[in-house]
């Protein structure tokens, strides 16, 4: 079990970063949820960010998968591959209902809270 702990530390400290780095953006560009896909520059940062998620969330082993509500690994999953493989045809409009809903505050203290279980669960 430790190297599966491990390995999620790991990963949830990039998404930990990635949502960091989406609020970032949000900031910079001065952008809200009324206006984030009328920035093309922020919005595709955080397009970007996104499918950095989606990568790492697939790789969280099965138990951390099913341990965070808050995150939807198919969805997440599914977002990933249309940013990076079709990202014209994407729908800006529930993307960007997924980038607010993954940098929610429940959210990052979900995750942090499953990084201490795993830190523990480590030693």
């Amino acid at each position: 079990m430790t190297k599966s702990c491990q390995k999620d530390i790991q990963l949830l400290m990039s998404i930990l970063q990635r949502q960091s780095d989406i609020k970032d953006v949000i900031q910079h560009f001065g952008c809200s949820q009324n206006n984030l896909e009328n920035n093309k520059m922020a919005f595709d940062l955080c397009a970007f960010y996104m499918a950095q998620i989606g990568e790492a969330s697939k790789m969280l082993t099965d138990d951390t998968k099913n341990s965070l509500s808050c995150l939807n690994v198919n969805i997440l999953k599914s977002f990933r591959n249309m940013i990076d493989h079709t990202y014209e045809k994407i729908n800006k409009v529930y993307l960007k209902a997924y980038i607010f809903n993954i940098i929610a505050p429940d959210v990052t203290a979900e995750i942090k809270n499953r990084i201490q279980y795993c830190i523990n669960c480590s030693k």
